[in-house]
């Protein structure tokens, strides 16, 4: 498990907090018909963090070894 601590003035604190509360997921596709989640987080004026679900579907994906 990774943990990072952010020292933040209010006002990022506040701005975070709210995009929290706003959940805005989105949805990457690529080429191979693969897709994943990410939220996009603005911490700072100078810090974003993107964070990534695990690739999901695409052509020819099989989830487990009996499908």
């Amino acid at each position: 498990m990774a943990v990072m601590y952010c020292h933040l003035s209010y006002e990022d604190y506040k701005s975070l907090e709210n995009q929290m509360r706003e959940f805005n997921e989105t949805t990457h596709t690529s080429s191979g018909g693969f897709y994943h989640k990410s939220v996009r987080l603005h911490v700072s004026g100078d810090l974003s963090m993107e964070f990534h679900g695990p690739l999901i579907g695409g052509i020819g994906h099989h989830e487990g070894p009996d499908q």
